[in-house]
């Protein structure tokens, strides 16, 4: 057959036979089951993704009725020209080899090796010790004490802490000491072993797409949260920290994928390119938290502006969701610039970055933000008072440090390797020893 399809008329389907009638290629089914996984992670996270979850389940069922509809389904795909066709096969008795146990293809089992899970469990013992250091550091630098992001920690599931000072969380208490043990170690060894099964069965990421989703983020915001600490403390509070770095995710992940597609552009282009589309995109996230926040999408747009404007920040929070042109005009140019300025960073700097290795860059890339979504959305339910208390970047670095640490100690552990099906003892410890002496 031909490798693409194309749609021919019903008369002359019937009268030539020159084509067969087959199902119409969708991702409608897709994108509905897609659509319900994330209006069923809502209910117990965030508003915002009942609103994605519920836009897609409706653009999924529809795309799929419209599928369903009379003459749309099907596409017809003509045969190939009579001389290209394979010649009739003639049958002629005779034997074939048999399979026997312990020859290559006997009940053959897949993977052939894996990682043991006990690296699972490595790392994220490891990982849960490394993890705390960040938020040891800011209790330190922020002047809170080690104690405050301990008893935070406990906060996740007990409700009354919500009703607590800053002074009273900042105490020692035995009993929120030992209940955040209990919770981080338990989160530790819950996702490490998540880690050492998943990790070694996803797909490599692209060069482009794992520095551009890991880069930027850290790049964007670390410049943006020492711009507002800087310019007015109490700005840094006014900012939804998660929110913020899903903008950067946005765009890092934008703009390096235009920067890898466009091989044949200059560098210099294809990042200028690459910053101009990632930074349109990029607002998208601030404007749907201003909505869902109730600060209105004027709100973001000030708090970008009190970067470069002086004080911004001793103006109260109705002020700052009016709008403002000069404002606005301020946001914009520094918007463009930090865009395009990134955006050039990327086009010179990610054909020059070596690959990072596909568990890696998963690990520090994208259970991070399930961590940090997970708990974030707990929180947000037992203790949303409490939620806005906790500093979220310094949150999302601790939890950068853990994915980064247990995917080292999960990628350096060594592998399994698994056995064809059939062999006795001796054969299969033969093959293992075998396969041991091609390992890397």
């Amino acid at each position: 057959m031909a490798s693409d399809p194309e749609t021919i008329s019903e008369g002359e389907h019937s009268s030539g036979h020159d084509a067969v009638e087959m199902p119409r290629p969708t991702i409608a089914p897709l994108i509905l089951a897609l659509g319900l996984a994330t209006l069923a992670a809502g209910v117990v996270t965030s508003s915002a993704f009942i609103i994605v979850g519920a836009a897609m389940l409706v653009v999924g069922l529809s795309w799929w009725v419209f599928q369903l509809l009379h003459g749309r389904g099907h596409v017809f795909e003509p045969f190939v020209a009579p001389a290209q066709r394979p010649a009739i096969v003639t049958g002629r008795p005779s034997a074939v080899e048999q399979l026997r146990a312990g020859m290559p293809g006997y009940r053959f089992r897949l993977p052939t090796e894996v990682r043991p899970i006990s690296s699972g469990v490595w790392g994220g013992l490891v990982g849960g010790l490394v993890m705390p250091i960040p938020a040891m550091l800011y209790g330190v630098f922020s002047g809170h004490g080690i104690w405050y992001p301990i008893n935070l920690l406990a906060g996740i599931v007990l409700p009354g802490l919500g009703r607590l000072s800053i002074a009273e969380l900042e105490q020692f208490s035995p009993m929120l000491l030992i209940l955040s043990a209990l919770i981080h170690a338990f989160l530790s060894l819950v996702l490490g072993l998540i880690y050492g099964v998943l990790l070694p069965t996803l797909p490599p990421i692209p060069r482009p797409i794992a520095w551009g989703g890991l880069l930027m983020p850290l790049l964007w915001s670390g410049v943006s949260y020492a711009l507002l600490r800087r310019a007015e403390v109490a700005l840094t509070r006014g900012v939804d920290w998660p929110w913020f770095i899903i903008s950067q995710f946005l765009f890092g992940l934008v703009a390096a994928g235009v920067v890898m597609r466009s091989r044949t552009l200059h560098p210099v282009l294809a990042g200028v390119l690459g910053g101009v589309v990632g930074g349109l995109l990029m607002p998208l996230p601030a404007l749907l938290w201003g909505r869902l926040s109730g600060h209105g999408i004027w709100y973001p747009a000030n708090l970008l502006a009190a970067m470069v404007l002086p004080g911004l920040g001793v103006l109260p929070t109705v002020e700052l969701e009016q709008f403002h042109a000069h404002w606005l005009g301020a946001a914009i140019a520094f918007h463009v610039v930090m865009s395009l300025g990134f955006g050039l960073v990327y086009g010179l700097l990610l054909p020059r970055l070596r690959p990072i290795p596909g568990p890696l860059a998963w690990g520090g890339l994208l259970f991070p933000l399930l961590w940090t979504g997970t708990s974030f959305g707990l929180m947000g339910v037992v203790n949303p008072i409490l939620q806005r208390r906790v500093d979220w970047p310094w949150f999302i670095v601790s939890q950068f440090v853990f994915g980064v640490v247990a995917s080292i100690v999960i990628v350096r552990s060594q592998l399994v390797y698994i056995a064809p099906a059939g062999h006795g003892p001796d054969r299969a410890a033969d093959f293992v020893a075998g396969s041991s002496g091609d390992q890397p």
